[in-house]
């Protein structure tokens, strides 16, 4: 454990930042597993290379494919298929993601969306009971109604479609040849596992997580993945046809809560590629993932504002990053969704004179609706290649576990309950996230990559966390960008998210009293293990330095 550990930051650099939180709200969620700081090779710097994932084997597995010419792109298939083996509590094939590619040579940012969509004959009641009021979380989570149609094989193959100099089957064997020869459980599957208490219900799913918890210590094979894996290494589309497929229908129809996904629907899953959402800013160009990802236009109003008034000597910087978290929480419940259904006025929102008035105008109420905060099980990493191209890529199959459906050897999501339950907002106003078919549940995953004016390298940053993800990245952003804290650092500061009148902290990481002395009596302060997984690959000077977040098990490579 740290002994230098910054417990109140904001008096010396005023910002530490949002972390994850229970959704104490309505009770429906437990926080992520607790993880001591663990300073094993968390930080590294190079002048080539650099690699953060959230796991030794990944971090490694990656390495190796840069050794033998591969780029970002050919490591991030490896990386991402190694994580779907090793930590399948929090991402893998039966899930998505979102990730920005920064192309060096053409100085351009793709934003790749592989993000699960609902299936096209959900029925807009699936999370409500029987008198039409919503469910309780894990009444929804548990079975084969919170599956949306995964679309994590298919964004990696196109961004390697787009992007890779190796083979398709040679990014993949080495996740093939780990599932076959087996890996150790690392220390946050094993602390998830005993802290699971759903998945032993389905007996399909309980045998092999059964194995690895009653055998800490020993070897974990994964055949079915292996298996898997080969298949897709021929063909990425077998995945979305064919047995693979049939299987998760299977699965998903035959399962407690039953979902209603077809075979159609997998067939007919396609990555959106787009132009990452780019801001100019005072003195950096911020990019972000598009919607139905929250994150780009939500931390590009932060920073917005953030510039707007860091100078102003009326506010304390703490309360001013806390303010911010407060308003852009607030448009994200009100205004956001996915926009292929829902009509987004993005050019309102990000206009910097409307969106300083509506602060203004914001920061004058006195009490305001809570959003829920929901924390998801998800995993982030950073690839930075010897031609200059960087991958900030996060993603999730949502609760510890998914649906807790296993089949061929990987987890089904439920990311589906990130709609609405009710089709309403925090507001009671019809909800621009509601279910409907075919739609995409909106996402807080927010991957980010700036650039300088002249559109070279600077950094790239993401970590997982549910809707506290947004607070993390905030909180680092500033940290890092405005006041040129060591990335490590930033990372041992505590964490911190605003909803509404609502204030969780980091437990035993800050003053409460004086907290409290800043905010009045207004505000309801929780202390909650808020357990971030940054990764960050920062340019100083002539080098890059690579952290990981020492709240978990993640690793750093660099060269």
């Amino acid at each position: 454990m740290f002994k230098n550990i910054i417990f109140f930051i904001f008096f010396s650099l005023f910002l530490p930042l949002y972390g994850k939180t229970q959704d104490n709200y309505n009770n429906r969620l437990f926080p992520e597993i607790e993880s001591d700081f663990n300073l094993k090779k968390k930080v590294a710097s190079g002048s080539e290379e650099v690699i953060v994932t959230s796991n030794k084997y990944a971090t490694d597995l990656g390495k190796k494919i840069l050794e033998k010419g591969g780029n970002a792109a050919d490591a991030a298939v490896t990386v991402q298929l190694v994580l779907g083996l090793v930590e399948p509590q929090s991402s893998g094939i039966g899930g998505g993601g979102f990730a920005l590619y920064y192309d060096e040579k053409n100085k351009t940012i793709l934003n790749y969306d592989g993000r699960e969509k609902a299936p096209k004959n959900i029925q807009y009641n699936v999370f409500q009971d029987k008198d039409g009021l919503p469910l309780k979380f894990f009444d929804a989570v548990f079975g084969g109604s919170s599956v949306g149609v995964p679309g994590m094989v298919d964004m990696l193959f196109n961004i390697h479609k787009d992007h890779g100099l190796l083979g398709w089957d040679d990014v993949i064997e080495p996740a093939i040849k780990l599932a076959e020869e087996g890996f150790y459980p690392p220390e946050r599957l094993l602390k998830s596992l005993n802290n699971e208490k759903y998945l032993w219900r389905i007996e399909k799913s309980k045998k092999y997580f059964l194995k690895i918890k009653n055998n800490p210590k020993k070897i974990v094979k994964n055949q079915d993945y292996a298996q898997t894996l080969r298949k897709i290494s021929k063909n990425h589309e077998l995945f979305y046809e064919g047995k693979i497929a049939e299987s998760i229908i299977n699965t998903i129809t035959s399962a407690p809560n039953s979902g209603n996904m077809t075979l159609e629907d997998l067939r007919n899953y396609e990555t959106k590629k787009s132009t990452a959402l780019c801001t100019q800013l005072n003195k950096f160009y911020f990019c972000g993932p598009n919607l139905p990802s929250s994150g780009g236009i939500t931390l590009t109003q932060a920073l917005l504002l953030y510039e707007n008034y860091r100078e102003s000597k009326k506010i304390p910087e703490f309360k001013l990053l806390l303010d911010i978290l407060r308003f852009i929480y607030h448009e994200r419940s009100l205004y956001l969704g996915d926009p292929a259904f829902e009509i987004i006025d993005e050019e309102k929102l990000l206009n910097p004179r409307l969106l300083v008035k509506r602060y203004n105008d914001f920061t004058q109420k006195k009490s305001i609706p809570n959003t829920k905060t929901k924390l998801n099980s998800t995993s982030h990493f950073s690839i930075l290649d010897k031609f200059g191209n960087n991958i900030s890529m996060t993603s999730s199959i949502e609760n510890s576990f998914g649906s807790r459906l296993f089949v061929n050897g990987f987890l089904l999501n439920n990311q589906l309950t990130d709609f609405s339950f009710s089709g309403k907002n925090s507001y009671g106003e019809v909800s621009f996230n509601k279910v409907k078919g075919n739609k995409k549940p909106l996402s807080s995953m927010s991957p980010v990559i700036i650039l300088n004016k002249e559109k070279e390298f600077l950094l790239s940053l993401g970590s997982p966390g549910g809707t506290a993800i947004i607070s993390y990245v905030f909180k680092t952003l500033v940290d890092v960008m405005y006041h040129g804290l060591d990335p490590l650092e930033s990372i041992k500061n505590g964490n911190f998210i605003r909803k509404g009148n609502k204030l969780y902290l980091e437990k035993d990481r800050f003053n409460l009293q004086e907290i409290k002395d800043l905010f009045g009596e207004n505000i309801e302060i929780k202390e909650v293990p808020l357990t971030s997984g940054i990764g960050i690959i920062i340019k100083k000077e002539n080098k890059y330095i690579g952290a990981a977040d020492l709240r978990r098990d993640g690793t750093v490579f660099a060269k």
